[in-house]
């Protein structure tokens, strides 16, 4: 016999075709239903979708609804957690989950504690690394739907396992979690239509239907419809009222042996995946990407480094930017595929966090410098927020008095500089007219490169000296050349050049712009149904070249002719003109090549993407993770019958990256480096990249990769005219070629990439460098020295966060070893005095004491593995 476990839920989407207001009122009137069904038995028990961001919003506003809440969780009946929100898992950093889950857990520990579950039931796929992060959290069991392949396994329940041997017992919902609402609304062949539906694969007599939807009421009568459907369905099946907890229980005390799949789920097989929602919305994105990298790798560290001076953390602060964070990476939210209302909500967020993280961020190298024992004016702070030693060269700006200045370090020896702009800027009162300024009250602000090495964990005093004369080394001026220790760029009508000095080796017309229609949605790219691609060379209007001894850079302006829309593409007419600027700048000693584009967007309904043309020879091509990469083939095998075997979408190649995507072989390695982009796509020995692409809608029907219904709303268009992202747009990436793959090299790349030195230069002449500079600020009485933390400059690890641990005051130091194949072992760090050392598990648990000591000895490391150290001096 087949028992039916029937599991009461909601999937609450924060926001969609709807704003999180909107929601929220339903939500507020939805909760008196949940609470009064489960106090007066109308149901046994009801599971509220797994994140706890709803019940924050919702407290905030009844707080006095926390006592009967936290009843009924204790009880067993209300089922919450883990998740702050219900998170997409391929375009955010691995980092941002792991908070995702520490605050939702923090959370539900406040109203009776989680449900231990990976509930993710309309995630748009699931990345690869989810068991390990899971088991980290002490999670074991985990219920999605989307993206599962039918050819993997055909068993809805099975063991989900990651490269370091993480496992979680997994159940594939059927038909989606709103599948059982065939049983409360359907007549009876419907009802026994979808019993038998759901009960197909299973492994066991246990079958999980899920009864609920998006937003929907308590379906007050489940108890009656399971007796009448009880009656009615005869011997072989059974439907009762039960819980995740349970089902997960008695599936592990029958099933005897499961399947055991590993690797990450994105196949559009059997549910809509949205492939290519990865590019959806960029200029979103670009905000996640700079608010996410500045919480981890510039803002928690600068707490820690502050903390250890005496200046006191915010942790409370940190944990609001985090949540205003984390309500965006909701899937539909992080997704873009929502109405421009609800986008602009979005954005919103977006701007309160980066303005609170970075106004924290200047607060405090701010309060720092300027309380440090022997500093003067125009000395200047810099800080070095990772745990890596620092050489490479930085840009700063100053603002000086005179015209001219120098550098001098904390022994009196001068610096080299180079200087990228210098500009003369008055400071007295405005006035209407400029002739009413008064001469002596004019200031200059210099931008300058400078390479200076910096300890990891650390600041260093320089000082600004105004001179009149500038020590500045020369630039030399060519029209069409840069070129480093690594490479030499040549341009020429249009094309760029690479010789790689490393290889002894000459890459022509290595990169251009494709420009294609779209005539998709927000959720997927579509190609036009009369489409014309376009490839765009960088054939400039200007072309300025500047060598200098720190930075490079050749920087071409032009227009690329597009056609305005989908009608001028059917005609092949190029009748839109797209203004742009790319600056291509090489670093001494570096081997990236970084790319900034900027382009104002005049045209809709179409897609722009990056093409690197690169010598590599491979069927597959490699991509970032969570917490490390994934391998994936350039050419999905059934890319020609998939209409045949009935699939949802078309298994275009188009797959997620985090932080970057690669391709190599034997011979070399290219890997590019973005802020922001997320999506990538090889075709025969190039990586396409996109940079974004315009569309009017949330849903389309019928699109050429996605037949059948629109998505988001079957009954209506709703038109987005904002995700058209007409006007001016910034991208940024970087090329980075070497002989061999190495991810973590690579990552550890990306980190300093995107993490600038964040400075402070003490002066009065210029009170506007940040929003806060102008307001007053005390110093911080007997600030205390700066002792060296950590140096992670020579590991072969990855680091993941430093922060600190707020409850004993210990650092906590998260590492993992990306590689799918290489084991990393017997590695230790040196630390600068002897200290308790404990390894704990994501949910900070302690997993492994270890003896006092100075060296932290990190044991093996498989791969793919995380490990979270705390060390408290």
């Amino acid at each position: 016999m087949k028992k039916i476990h029937i599991v009461a839920h909601t999937h609450w989407d924060r926001e969609w075709y709807f704003s999180d207001n909107e929601a929220f009122v339903q939500f507020a009137y939805h909760m008196d239903e949940v609470i009064y069904a489960l106090q007066h038995h109308e149901l046994d028990y009801y599971y509220l979708d797994g994140q706890l961001s709803i019940l924050d919003d919702y407290l905030k506003v009844f707080p006095e609804k926390e006592t009967v809440i936290k009843e009924l969780v204790t009880a067993e009946k209300l089922f919450i957690g883990p998740w702050y929100t219900q998170m997409d898992e391929f375009v955010v950093a691995g980092e941002s989950v792991v908070k995702n889950l520490q605050i939702g857990l923090s959370l539900a520990k406040r109203l009776g504690g989680a449900t231990a579950l990976g509930y993710l039931p309309d995630s748009f796929g699931q990345g690869k690394d989810m068991p390990k992060i899971y088991n980290g959290f002490g999670i074991t069991d985990a219920v999605f739907w989307r993206g599962m392949p039918g050819e993997v396994t055909k068993n809805r329940e099975f063991y989900w396992t990651a490269e370091d041997s993480s496992q979680v017992l997994a159940i594939n919902i059927r038909n989606g979690y709103y599948a059982g609402v065939a049983l409360v609304e359907g007549d009876l062949y419907q009802q026994k239509n979808i019993i038998e539906l759901v009960s197909e694969d299973t492994a066991t007599e246990i079958v999980t239907l899920p009864v609920g939807g998006d937003q929907r009421a308590v379906d007050r009568h489940l108890k009656k419809i399971i007796h009448e459907v009880n009656q009615q369905l005869g011997p072989d099946y059974e439907i009762l009222e039960s819980n995740y907890p349970h089902i997960f229980e008695l599936l592990r005390r029958s099933a005897k042996e499961l399947p055991n799949v590993q690797g990450e789920f994105i196949s559009g097989s059997v549910s809509k995946i949205h492939r290519s929602i990865y590019s959806s919305r960029y200029d979103l994105k670009r905000l996640n990407d700079v608010v996410e990298h500045r919480l981890i790798f510039q803002l928690a560290p600068l707490m820690l480094m502050a903390q250890e001076m005496g200046i006191p953390s915010k942790p409370g602060l940190l944990e609001y930017i985090w949540k205003l964070l984390l309500k965006n990476h909701a899937h539909d939210s992080i997704g873009g595929c929502n109405t421009d209302k609800t986008n602009q909500m979005i954005e919103a967020r977006y701007k309160e966090a980066d303005q609170l993280s970075y106004s924290t961020v200047d607060y405090l190298v701010r309060k720092i410098a300027e309380s440090l024992d022997h500093v003067q004016e125009n000395d200047l702070v810099l800080f070095n927020t990772l745990p890596y030693r620092r050489a490479e060269p930085f840009v700063v700006e100053v603002s000086t008095k005179k015209p001219m200045i120098q550098l001098m370090d904390e022994k009196g020896s001068e610096i080299a500089i180079q200087v990228l702009s210098s500009e003369r800027v008055y400071g007295g009162e405005v006035r209407r007219s400029e002739a009413d300024y008064a001469e002596e009250k004019y200031y200059y602000i210099h931008r300058l490169s400078v390479m200076q090495p910096i300890e990891p964990l650390s600041y260093q005093v320089i000082h600004v000296k105004e001179t009149e004369q500038t020590t500045e080394t020369a630039v030399n001026k060519e029209n069409n050349v840069i070129e480093n220790e690594a490479y030499k760029l040549t341009y020429n009508q249009g094309q760029f050049t690479i010789y790689v000095k490393e290889e002894d080796q000459m890459y022509a017309n290595c990169f251009y712009l494709e420009d294609s229609g779209d005539e998709g949605d927000t959720y997927d790219y579509s190609p036009a149904y009369h489409d014309a691609i376009y490839q765009l060379s960088f054939s400039g209007d200007s072309v300025v070249a500047e060598h200098g001894p720190f930075l490079s850079t050749l920087t071409v302006k032009g227009r690329f002719q597009v056609p305005k829309d989908l009608a001028s593409r059917k005609d092949q007419r190029r009748d839109a003109e797209i203004p742009y600027s790319l600056t291509v700048t090489l670093a001494k000693g570096s081997k990236r090549i970084d790319l900034k584009l900027k382009i104002d967007n005049q045209a809709k309904d179409h897609r722009m993407r990056l093409v690197v043309k690169t010598p590599v020879v491979s069927q597959v091509s490699y991509a970032d993770t969570l917490f490390g990469i994934v391998e994936r083939a350039n050419q999905d095998p059934h890319i020609h019958d998939w209409c045949e075997l009935g699939w949802k979408e078309e298994p275009t190649e188009i797959y997620p990256m985090i932080h970057y995507a690669n391709v190599h072989d034997a011979k070399a390695s290219w890997t590019m480096l973005s802020k922001g982009i997320k999506e990538y796509q090889v075709i025969d020995q190039s990586l396409y990249l996109t940079l974004f692409r315009g569309v009017g809608y949330l849903g389309r029907p019928e699109l050429l990769r996605r037949p059948g219904d629109a998505s988001g709303n079957q009954f209506r268009y709703i038109p987005t005219p904002d995700s058209q992202l007409l006007g001016e747009r910034e991208m940024e990436l970087s090329l980075l070629i070497s002989e061999t793959f190495d991810p973590a090299t690579i990552q550890k790349e990306y980190q300093h990439y995107a993490t600038e030195i964040v400075y402070y230069h003490i002066q009065s002449l210029n009170r506007f460098t940040n929003p806060i500079q102008y307001f007053q600020s005390n110093k911080v009485d007997q600030l205390q020295p700066l002792k060296p933390i950590i140096d992670l400059t020579n590991t072969a690890l990855v680091l993941s966060a430093i922060e600190q641990n707020q409850a004993d005051q210990s650092i906590i130091v998260r590492l993992y070893n990306p590689s799918l194949t290489a084991v990393v072992e017997g590695e230790s760090i040196s630390l600068p005095s002897t200290c308790t050392i404990t390894e704990v598990n994501l949910k900070g648990e302690i997993v492994h004491r270890m003896e006092p000591s100075k060296r932290l000895e990190l044991g093996t490391f498989k791969p793919g593995e995380i490990k979270t150290f705390s060390i408290k001096r």
